[in-house]
């Protein structure tokens, strides 16, 4: 009997160490791991992965009670470059995973006051990505996509109560345009008051923040700025020429509105999906439009046309975290395993704590042109989208 539990306990180890090694050898560079469990199974996890898991509520980390680090508001984190932050929505509610509660955003800004970070406005940073103008020590610049509404109602406040000057990125044809679907937008009277009280406004396109087919099939679809798109009546894909005059119809058209309402003086998009190729960078230089950003984490140097921006909102941050990753100069960095032996040791939970990167949520009763989060396609030249 004894012989028969000793051969079934070494026949269940060999065969956890050879899933290990395959595991190992078979993940992608980043994680070591692909598909560990369906993402369906992801938030079923939440609790251990410390998410949380809320049915429209507040979502509060299992580590919230942990005593916060000491502020160093006179420490140079990082100097001669520049941390963007990227948010979507604010909201009083964890309406999505996406979003950011307003109780969160103030404890980020709070934090960000404390430890010596130091506000820029989207002037200097093109000046400073473009002339090499200097910027102060722990430099951030603060970004929200898509042009929502409840920025007016949640996020403006706060922004405007800590004088924090920031840049809203907007889907042109969706301003004051109650008819467009998706989550409610600005009107150009917000955008009007917020504008003078330090609010930027920037290209997010005129109306490209969406999917399409790439084949007759419809099995696979991706963000309209990274590559041609099937024409339906046609019957056929675009080509290389259709697919750059259309990119550049509709940011020239955005472009234009800009500068028209707000006397826009500089150029800037930020891609959707942070999705582009070759060609969109391409139609973006002719256009004039040199500073650009994607969904990339990282920090910016001089020189750094396609920016990097750090995914600061989503059910996920944790003010503290944040603030720790950015004290860090915004490197993140995957724990690194020595053998695929380390993934036993840690456990399971722990294991995909590591490995596994959640994706990010959004409303599912919308359309998909409404919020920049990643397309669940391979989206060419966009990096890992947030």
């Amino acid at each position: 009997m004894r012989n028969k539990k000793w051969m079934s306990a070494a026949i269940v180890g060999l065969i956890i160490m050879v899933a290990a090694a395959f595991l190992w050898e078979n993940g992608n560079r980043n994680y070591k791991i692909n598909n560990l469990t369906p993402l369906s199974t992801m938030g079923q996890l939440g609790v251990s992965l410390g998410t949380g898991k809320t049915n429209g509520g507040s979502v509060d980390k299992l580590n919230s009670q942990k005593v916060p680090a000491p502020a160093t508001p006179n420490k140079v984190y990082y100097r001669n470059k520049v941390i963007v932050l990227m948010y979507h929505e604010v909201t009083p509610d964890q309406i999505d995973a996406g979003t950011v509660l307003v109780s969160k955003f103030k404890r980020q800004i709070e934090l960000m006051k404390a430890n010596g970070f130091k506000w820029i406005t989207m002037k200097q940073y093109s000046d400073f990505i473009l002339k090499g103008t200097p910027v102060p020590d722990n430099a951030v610049l603060m970004t929200f996509d898509d042009g929502y509404e409840s920025f007016y109602q949640y996020a403006y406040p706060v922004l405007k109560e800590h004088k924090v000057p920031a840049t809203m990125f907007i889907i042109l044809n969706t301003v004051d345009n109650p008819k467009h679907p998706g989550i409610p937008k600005l009107t150009w009277d917000q955008i009007d008051t917020m504008h003078e009280n330090g609010i930027d406004f920037y290209n997010h396109t005129y109306d490209s923040h969406i999917l399409a087919p790439t084949d007759a099939s419809h099995k696979a679809a991706r963000a309209v700025l990274a590559g041609p798109m099937y024409l339906e009546k046609l019957k056929r894909k675009e080509t290389k020429e259709e697919f750059k005059l259309r990119v550049k119809t509709d940011l020239s058209k955005a472009q234009a509105m800009l500068k028209e309402k707000l006397k826009n003086d500089i150029d800037v998009l930020a891609f959707p999906y942070g999705a582009y190729t070759k060609s969109t960078l391409e139609v973006c230089r002719e256009l004039g439009i040199k500073i650009t950003f994607t969904v990339k984490p990282g920090i910016n140097k001089k020189g750094q046309l396609n920016g990097y921006r750090v995914n600061a909102g989503g059910v996920k941050n944790d003010p503290e975290e944040l603030i720790k990753l950015m004290k860090n100069g915004a490197e993140q960095k995957a724990k690194k395993l020595s053998s695929p032996f380390d993934l036993l040791n840690q456990g399971p939970l722990k294991t995909l704590e590591h490995v596994v990167p959640e994706p990010e949520g959004h409303r599912k009763s919308v359309v998909k042109n409404t919020k920049s989060q990643a397309p669940s396609v391979n989206v060419v030249g966009s990096g890992k989208a947030a």
